[in-house]
C-alpha cells in the first residue's frame, strides 16, 4: 500500500522535553482533511494512568525494589521496566540518578558514542543505562503501543502501518538524522518520513489559515520562524515569490547552524542563580542534588513565566542522615526570571554585534556541548546577516523580516517575543517592526503541522517549496595539494525522492583496498550547482567521512575503476550517496560512520607533499628491511631524514602514514632476527602515531593488530620488549574500545599481580607497560580506577616516582586526548588520589602540580569537576609552587588544553599535518 494512501497520516514531534501526535483519519473519507490531537496514556503517578496531548521525553529506570511493578503496569505489554511521560518525569526530579532527559540533544554530540549506553549522564554505574538512540526509541515505541492498544486487534490500523512523519531540528547533520532513522526503526517504525521543525510549525499555521494566508502575507514579503525548544534552536527564512504563471509559492530561503541552546541552558541559567542564593549556607551542590535543582528551576520557570505565580520557593532536601536538617530553601522571584531570561539570552543587539566573536569552549553542566555564547538574538542577528545575499537575490531586499512565527516552550512569553522583534529592528537600524503570526500552541504546533505536511504530500493543502536544508558535497583532488576541493552532489532545496547522477563527470574509484570519501554540507552555499566543483573553506561543515571498500572482480586486485557519483535526497529526508561503474553493473552505496569511535579531539589534515618524495621513501623502507644489511635499519631515520629534509620529529603525515604501509606489507620481516623485529616495531609505531588522524587508519590498525595475537617474536631481548610496549602505547588512540579492553585485561596481571603469583620485570619493562595502559583512555572507569589504586602505593617511594606520578594524573585527567568523557574517572576517585598526591613529599613540587592541574582540570560538567570545596584546598596547595598562575588558571577556568600538555600526556609530538581544531 502506498504510503499516502494508507488509513491515518500521523505527525510525530519528537520533542527534547515533550513529545506530541498528531492524525489524520482517512479510513472512511479518504478525503478528510481534518487533524486531531492523539491523547497519550501514560503514568501520572504510581498506578495512575492518565491521557495527555503530550508525552513528557523523559525515560525513568526504576531499581529493582523501588517501585512495584503493579504501580508500572500500562495497559498494553511491555518487556521493560522502563517507563516515559509524566510520572518519570516527576519521580525524576526527586532521583535524577535514574531519569535520562534531553536524549535528542544527545543524538547530535559528536564528542560521545551515540550508539552506547551513556545516559542518564554522570550516573553511578550500578544503574544499566541507555544510549541517547534507545532512549529516542522508548519515547516512540511508548507512543506506537499506545496508539496500538487503542486499536484493538485491527493491523491495518497499527501506528506501523499508517503514513508517518517524524520531526527534527533543521540544523540536524545527516549523522543526527540517520540516528533519528535508527530509533524509529528500533521502535518498530522503519517506514517513516523526516521533517524539519520549523517547517513543521510553519504547516501548522498554514492549516490554520488554509483559505485565508493570501489576507496575511503578500508575494514578495519575508517570514522568520523562530524555533526555541527544550534543547536546540533553529531559525528558518520563508518567502512568498511569484512563481511561474503568475500564482504566488512559498520557497523556503535558508536555515541555521545547529544550536544546541534552548530552555535547558535556561534551567541551568536559573540553577545556577539559585545555587548562589543558597551558597550563603555554605553548601555544595553537585551529582544528583544539581540535577534535582534544574529541575525545580525549570518548573518554577514555566509557573512564572506562565504568570501562575510571581514567586517561588525552591526547596533542595539534605542527603543521608541529614534529610531534614540538611534541607535548603531560595526564592525564585520574577525579577530574576526578568534578569536571567530576558536580557541573558535575549539582549537587545544592534550593529556592534555584527561580527561573530571567536567561538569559545561551551560550558557543558550536563556533558553536553552546548553553545558557547547564549544570547540567542546575537545567533539570529548573525543568521540573517549570513543569509543577506540569499534573501536579496529571492525577493530584492534586506532580510528584515515582515512576519515572525514563533514557536517552542522557550518563547510563549510575550516579553520575549517583543525582545526579539526590537532586536531585529536595533540590528537593521530600522522602525519597521514585523508581524507576529499567531501560533496558539507553540507545545503542539509541530505535530500538528507535520500531519498537514503528509496531506501536502497526497496532493492536498498548501506547499511550502523546501527540499533539502543544505547542499552536499564530495571530497575530490583538487588542482593543487595543499587545497581541499569538493563537488557539490545535492544543491539546497532540491526535493525529496529526487535522484542524481553526474553523468558529464567521470570519476575512478580504487577497488579492493580501503577508500576514504571525505562529505560536507552546507546551509549557507545557495548558488552551487550539481557537478560544480569548488575550494572547501570554513562555509562547509565537515560529516563523518564515509569509510568502505569497493570489491569488484574475483581476485581481489587492486584496480581503478571508472564510475559516475550518484545521490539521493530520499523521501525519509536523509541523503544517500553511490559509485556506480562504467565497466559492469557494479553499484556500491556510500554509507556514513554512525559507529565510528568518538574522539574528544577533531584533526585537520592540512599537509601535502611531492609523491615522488613518498615513493623514494618507500623505496628506501622496503630497501632496509628486505637486506641482509643491519646497516642500512640503523641509518633509515638518517635516510628519510636527508630525503625529505627534515629531522624524524617533523616528518609529515602523509610521509610516514605512506611508510607505514609499506612497514605493514613487511611484517613478517619482524622474524629475521632481534634487530629487525625492535627497528619493525620502533619505526612503524612512530609512523602510524597517535593511531588516528588519517582517513585510512582504522585499516592499518586492523591489519597491525594481527600481531598482537603472536606477541613479541624475540621476547629475551629486552630492547624488542621495550618497543613492543612503546609500538602499542604509540597507536593506543586508533585501537577500538574492545581491543584495548583486551590489552588490559591481558597486560594489566603483569604490574598488578595477585597476592599468589609472583611476576618478575625489570623497572624499564614496568614503567613501558605502564605507560602503555595508562594511554588505553577507551577503557572503563572501573578498570581505570583499579590501574589507578595500583599506582597509588608507588608514588610515595623516593625512587623513579615521576612518571608514576605522570601516570596517575593520565588516568584520572578530567579532559580526555581522544576518549569520550563518559569514560573520565569519577570525581569521588580523583579527589583520593588528589589527596595522596599533595600528601607526596619524593617528587618536585612542579610534577605533583602539573599532574594535580591534570585531575582538577575544569571542564563545565559537573558529573566530571571536582567539587569546589576540593578545587580550594588544591589552590591553596599550589601557591607554594613556582609558575602557580599556570597551574590554577585551568582549575578555576574552562579553557582549552595546550599544545605543550597535549604532547606531554601523548608522550611525543602529533606529527606535522595533524592539526587539533580547537
Amino acid at each position: 500500500m502506498s504510503k499516502i494512501t494508507r488509513p491515518y497520516i500521523i505527525g510525530i514531534d519528537l520533542g527534547t522535553t515533550n513529545c506530541a501526535v498528531s492524525c489524520v483519519n482517512r479510513s472512511k473519507n479518504p478525503e478528510s482533511r481534518k487533524i486531531d490531537l492523539f491523547q497519550v496514556p501514560q503514568l501520572s503517578g504510581a498506578g495512575e494512568l492518565t491521557a495527555s496531548p503530550v508525552l513528557p521525553s523523559f525515560l525513568y529506570l526504576p531499581g529493582e525494589y523501588e517501585i512495584s511493578k503493579d504501580a508500572l503496569q500500562l495497559p498494553w505489554a511491555t518487556q521493560e521496566d522502563d517507563f516515559s511521560g509524566i510520572y518519570a518525569r516527576e519521580l525524576g526530579a526527586k532521583i535524577p540518578s535514574r531519569l535520562v532527559s534531553s536524549a535528542k540533544s544527545w543524538l547530535c554530540h559528536g564528542n560521545v558514542d551515540r550508539l552506547s549506553s551513556i545516559l542518564p549522564w554522570g550516573s553511578p554505574q550500578s544503574i544499566q543505562k541507555r544510549s541517547p538512540v534507545d532512549a529516542s526509541a522508548a519515547y516512540l515505541k511508548h507512543i506506537k503501543k499506545a496508539w496500538n492498544y487503542q486499536k484493538k486487534d485491527d493491523a491495518e490500523f497499527y501506528l506501523e502501518n499508517q503514513f508517518v512523519t517524524v520531526t527534527v531540528p533543521a540544523s540536524f547533520d545527516e549523522v543526527a538524522r540517520d540516528l533519528t532513522v535508527e530509533a524509529a526503526k528500533r521502535a518498530g517504525l522503519g517506514d517513516i518520513t523526516l521533517l524539519e521543525e520549523p517547517l513543521a510549525a510553519f504547516y501548522s499555521w498554514l492549516a490554520r489559515h488554509e483559505d485565508d494566508w493570501s489576507s496575511h502575507v503578500k508575494p514578495g514579503e519575508l517570514i522568520l520562524i523562530c524555533d526555541v525548544g527544550g534543547g536546540t534552536t533553529d531559525f528558518t527564512l520563508i518567502a512568498l515569490r511569484e512563481a511561474d504563471g503568475g500564482s504566488p509559492r512559498f520557497d523556503r530561503l535558508a536555515v541555521g547552524d545547529h544550536l544546541i541552546l534552548g530552555g535547558d541552558n535556561i534551567d541551568l541559567a536559573l540553577a545556577r542563580l539559585v545555587e548562589m542564593k543558597l551558597g550563603k549556607s555554605n553548601i555544595s551542590l553537585s551529582g544528583d542534588r544539581w540535577k534535582t535543582l534544574c529541575h525545580l528551576c525549570r518548573a518554577a520557570k514555566e509557573r512564572i513565566l506562565d504568570a501562575k505565580s510571581e514567586r517561588e520557593r525552591i526547596t533542595i532536601m539534605g542527603e543521608g542522615g541529614k534529610l531534614i536538617s540538611g534541607t535548603i530553601s531560595a526564592d525564585l522571584v520574577f525579577d530574576d526570571m526578568l534578569n536571567i531570561v530576558v536580557n541573558g539570552f535575549f539582549p537587545i543587539v544592534g550593529s556592534d554585534d555584527k561580527k561573530r566573536i571567536a567561538s569559545r569552549k561551551a560550558i557543558t553542566e550536563f556533558g553536553l556541548p552546548y553553545e558557547g555564547e547564549p544570547a540567542i538574538t546575537k545567533h539570529l542577528g548573525w543568521f540573517l546577516e549570513k543569509h543577506k545575499a540569499d534573501v536579496e537575490k529571492a525577493i530584492g531586499k534586506l532580510p528584515v523580516p515582515d512576519h515572525v512565527l514563533f514557536n517552542g516552550g522557550s518563547l510563549k512569553p510575550t516579553v520575549i517575543q517583543d525582545r526579539i522583534i526590537d532586536s531585529i529592528k536595533s540590528w537593521f537600524g530600522t522602525d519597521h517592526s514585523p508581524s507576529v503570526l499567531e501560533n496558539p500552541d507553540p507545545d503542539l504546533a509541530v505535530a500538528l503541522g507535520a500531519s498537514y505536511y503528509g496531506l501536502v504530500k497526497s496532493g492536498s493543502g498548501v506547499k511550502v517549496g523546501s527540499g533539502s536544508p543544505r547542499s552536499y558535497y564530495l571530497g575530490v583532488g583538487g588542482a593543487e595539494p595543499e587545497k581541499k576541493s569538493a563537488i557539490c552532489l545535492v544543491e539546497r532545496g532540491l526535493d525529496e525522492g529526487t535522484k542524481i547522477e553526474l553523468e558529464n563527470r567521470d570519476f575512478e574509484v580504487l577497488a579492493n583496498k580501503p577508500v576514504s570519501f571525505d562529505v560536507y554540507s552546507s546551509s549557507f552555499r545557495s548558488g552551487d550547482r550539481m557537478g560544480d566543483i569548488i575550494d572547501v573553506d570554513d562555509t562547509f561543515s565537515a560529516l563523518p567521512p564515509i569509510q568502505t571498500v569497493v570489491s569488484y572482480g574475483k581476485k581481489g586486485d587492486e584496480i581503478r575503476v571508472p564510475v559516475h557519483l550518484a545521490a539521493e535526497y530520499t523521501e525519509v529526508g536523509a541523503l544517500k550517496l553511490w559509485c556506480r561503474s562504467l565497466i559492469s553493473p557494479n553499484k556500491w552505496e556510500l554509507s556514513f560512520q554512525l559507529r565510528q569511535k568518538p574522539t574528544a579531539l577533531k584533526i585537520a589534515r592540512t599537509v601535502a607533499i611531492e609523491e615522488g618524495l613518498v615513493l623514494e621513501a618507500k623505496r628506501l623502507v622496503r630497501e632496509a628491511f628486505e637486506s641482509s644489511d643491519n646497516s642500512l635499519l640503523q641509518s633509515l631515520t638518517r635516510d628519510v631524514s636527508a630525503l625529505s629534509g627534515n629531522i624524524r620529529e617533523k616528518w609529515p603525515l602523509p610521509l610516514i602514514r605512506a611508510m607505514a604501509d609499506e612497514l605493514i606489507e613487511l611484517v613478517e620481516k619482524r622474524s629475521v632476527s632481534a634487530t629487525y623485529e625492535s627497528r619493525w616495531l620502533n619505526f612503524t609505531g612512530f609512523c602510524m602515531r597517535p593511531g588516528f588522524g588519517d582517513a585510512l587508519d582504522e585499516h592499518r590498525i586492523q591489519r597491525v593488530w594481527k600481531i598482537y595475537r603472536d606477541g613479541i617474536l624475540h621476547p629475551k631481548n629486552s630492547q624488542v620488549v621495550s618497543d613492543w610496549w612503546i609500538f602499542w602505547r604509540r597507536i593506543s588512540g586508533g585501537l577500538k574500545p574492545g581491543q584495548q579492553r583486551q590489552f588490559y585485561q591481558e597486560t594489566a596481571g603483569l604490574v598488578i599481580p595477585k597476592k599468589s603469583e609472583s611476576v618478575k620485570l625489570s623497572p624499564k619493562e614496568q614503567q613501558d607497560i605502564w605507560m602503555a595502559l595508562v594511554s588505553m583512555e577507551y577503557l572503563s572507569q572501573n578498570d581505570k580506577v583499579r590501574l589507578g589504586k595500583a599506582l597509588l602505593p608507588f608514588i610515595s617511594v623516593k625512587k623513579d616516582v615521576d612518571w608514576k606520578i605522570w601516570a596517575l594524573s593520565r588516568l584520572g585527567a578530567r579532559e580526555l586526548l581522544y576518549g569520550s568523557a563518559d569514560r573520565v574517572v569519577s570525581p569521588v576517585e580523583a579527589v583520593i588520589w588528589l589527596e595522596k598526591l599533595m600528601k607526596q613529599a619524593t617528587a618536585e613540587r612542579q610534577v605533583i602540580a602539573s599532574a594535580i592541574a591534570r585531575i582538577c582540570a575544569k571542564t563545565g560538567d559537573r558529573v566530571r569537576d571536582i567539587s569546589p570545596g576540593v578545587v580550594t584546598t588544591v589552590i591553596n596547595w599550589l601557591k607554594s609552587v613556582p609558575g602557580y598562575d599556570s597551574y590554577v588558571h585551568g582549575i578555576e577556568n574552562v579553557v582549552q588544553m595546550k599544545k605543550s600538555d597535549r604532547d606531554e600526556a601523548f608522550g611525543e609530538t602529533l606529527p606535522p599535518g595533524l592539526h587539533i581544531i580547537e
